[in-house]
């Protein structure tokens, strides 16, 4: 008989791999190799001899590598009337391999494998492929087991966080949902982890280094938890860890389970450099009986928010029954007072097209007429916590899709095309904003197309990428989506490749300078030139000379807003500037001096009816 040997395999061959595999040398399984001049009757003894053994991988003297798989070689044996041992016993095995076998580097990940595997011929779609390391060592992987190895993978990517392995906010709020509506007797516990130094190790280590503590600090908090429990990122520095007790477990300790989960992320790592360490602020919220998810997570990220406040490095716990910061009782909410007084209003900011000179949309601001305080900004807003922001931004959504309901039954083709609504990154957290756009355009009988949302830009991308579901599906009901402050803050490139983005705006800042800082006006020019080539509409913010919308034309802006255009004005004062023409009527209007020139006086053109654009 001619040689038959056995290669080593990269890892035992079988079912049970402990992680999964990212490329198909993890996956591949030992090899029986034989000379392509053994004859096929010893080949038959030998499948006969192994009722386990699939494929032999064959080699002649020129080391070429060839496949015969079982199956084939059995049907080839039986031939027709069942002569095929007696026509094939002498004919060596070379005559019967397969010589272009799939054979691919041990460093291929498992989803290019799929990838060549499913655009092979039918003929041998589901043929073994061989896997190859440097030194001519070979090992082989089915097809089934590439593809299970693939549907793992592609679990993990939907269901995992991509840099820390650990949940993800979608996965997170999946199990939380679960563990609330199965919630009878026991108890359901969310802590709320935020680091507190996050921005400090990426402003002076750079963002590899952050990434690392990351990962780090993953590590740490499934150290510290209990098996059974959802250890999260849900985005940027902050975690979430889902702990679950029968009514027999005797409850949850919440205020020990949070301080297990800060010691942990308190610990030095060796591994990282001294600057890279940060303590953590704690939250943890604790329910004994049935509760909505997402109450109880806002719970949490609550009074993580008060150990922020009460210094960092803190735990603080609330338990069920017990209101949090965010949901005040009695009268020491003032932010239900105002909803219920209609403190709150909304001002409206004309955007241009500069070509048409017509007003196509408002930008919804929203400010508080405070009893003491005055008209006050939302940076003066007195909140405290995320349930504020999260009800303010449901309060805008409703409100400025009503607005812009009122003025299309007012002004019918007269009415802004459109209302741009900022959102905020609370919003973007909670996983209900489709729902919340789709029901306040459905309340008030308005298109989706009509609405656009403006994207914080102070949202991170890790945030962001959470909200991609969200908002994907959002797009497909024509709601636009905005990256608001183009160039400032932590808006990047990156995001306009990962988010569905339908414009973006140039921050303010730029155009302010774009006169007299040539960087400024090359950044107008380099955003203007990215948003024309990527078919995205592009929207200066902040106009408030003539000579600045008159270097925009020139750039190829197509739409602007700012002081020189039209002052954010409540809705029922933007009512009355559009006459019957379909022009807006520019008022006197005193406008801030700024510390280096003169007051401005804001000049209106006629905005001329003309052709609507999306935008």
């Amino acid at each position: 008989m001619a040689s038959v040997t056995a290669e080593p395999p990269s890892r035992p061959d079988g079912d049970d791999v402990p992680v999964t595999p990212w490329s198909v040398g993890e996956l591949a399984g030992d090899v029986v190799v034989v000379s392509a001049d053994l004859s096929c009757a010893e080949l038959d003894e030998l499948f006969r001899a192994d009722e386990t053994l699939p494929v032999v991988v064959v080699r002649d003297s020129s080391r070429r590598t060839g496949l015969v798989m079982r199956s084939r070689f059995e049907l080839l044996m039986s031939g027709p009337l069942g002569y095929g041992r007696a026509l094939w016993a002498r004919r060596p095995v070379g005559a019967v391999a397969d010589w272009t076998p799939l054979v691919l580097s041990a460093e291929t990940p498992v989803t290019d494998a799929s990838h060549r595997v499913r655009t092979r011929s039918w003929q041998n779609r589901y043929d073994d492929l061989l896997v190859s390391w440097p030194g001519g060592r070979v090992g082989r992987v089915s097809a089934a087991r590439l593809f299970d190895a693939l549907a793992r993978r592609l679990v993990e990517q939907a269901t995992q966080d991509a840099l820390t392995g650990l949940a993800n906010r979608r996965h997170f709020l999946d199990e939380l949902a679960a563990a609330c509506a199965g919630n009878g007797d026991g108890a359901v516990a969310v802590a709320f982890v935020d680091l507190d130094r996050m921005k400090q190790v990426n402003d002076t280590l750079g963002h590899g280094v952050g990434d690392q503590l990351l990962v780090s600090i993953s590590r740490r908090l499934l150290a510290a938890t209990a098996p059974g429990d959802v250890v999260a990122r849900l985005g940027g520095d902050e975690f979430a860890v889902l702990r679950r007790a029968d009514a027999e477990a005797g409850g949850i300790a919440a205020p020990a389970f949070g301080e297990r989960l800060r010691a942990a992320v308190a610990t030095p790592d060796p591994a990282l450099p001294d600057a890279a360490h940060s303590t953590a602020s704690v939250g943890v919220a604790v329910a004994t009986g049935p509760i909505e998810p997402g109450a109880l997570l806002r719970d949490a990220d609550a009074v993580m928010y008060e150990a922020k406040r009460a210094g960092r490095n803190a735990v603080r716990a609330v338990g069920s029954g017990s209101p949090p910061p965010g949901r005040r009782v009695g009268g020491s909410d003032p932010l239900g007072r105002a909803l219920e007084d209609q403190e709150l209003e909304l001002f409206y900011q004309p955007i241009v097209d500069l070509t048409t000179e017509r007003v196509v949309g408002v930008e919804a601001l929203v400010r508080w007429r405070h009893p003491r305080r005055g008209l006050l900004a939302p940076a003066q807003f007195p909140v405290e916590t995320p349930g504020d922001l999260s009800r303010i931004d449901q309060w805008v959504l409703r409100t400025a899709c009503a607005d812009l309901a009122f003025w299309t039954n007012v002004l019918g083709e007269r009415a802004p095309d459109r209302v741009n609504v900022n959102v905020t990154a609370e919003a973007l957290r909670d996983g209900g904003l489709e729902a919340a756009v789709l029901r306040a355009t459905g309340q008030v009988g308005l298109s989706p197309d009509r609405l656009h949302l403006e994207l914080p830009e102070t949202a991170d991308l890790s945030l962001l990428n959470d909200a991609v579901g969200n908002l994907n599906t959002l797009r497909r009901h024509g709601v636009g989506v905005i990256l608001d402050d183009m160039g400032a803050g932590s808006s990047t490139l990156r995001h306009l490749s990962v988010l569905p983005v339908s414009g973006l705006k140039i921050d303010k800042s730029f155009v302010a300078g774009m006169l007299e800082n040539p960087n400024d006006h090359a950044v107008i020019k380099l955003l203007t030139g990215l948003g024309t080539n990527l078919g995205l509409p592009v929207i200066a913010e902040g106009v408030e000379e003539p000579e600045q919308l008159d270097e925009l034309l020139v750039l190829g802006v197509g739409y602007a807003q700012g002081y020189l255009l039209g002052h954010p004005r409540p809705a029922i004062e933007l009512t009355r500037r559009f006459d019957p023409a379909g022009t807006v009527v520019a008022a006197p209007v005193e406008v801030p001096s700024r510390p280096d020139g003169p007051v401005f006086t804001p000049r209106l053109r006629p905005i001329r009816r003309g052709v609507r654009r999306s935008f």
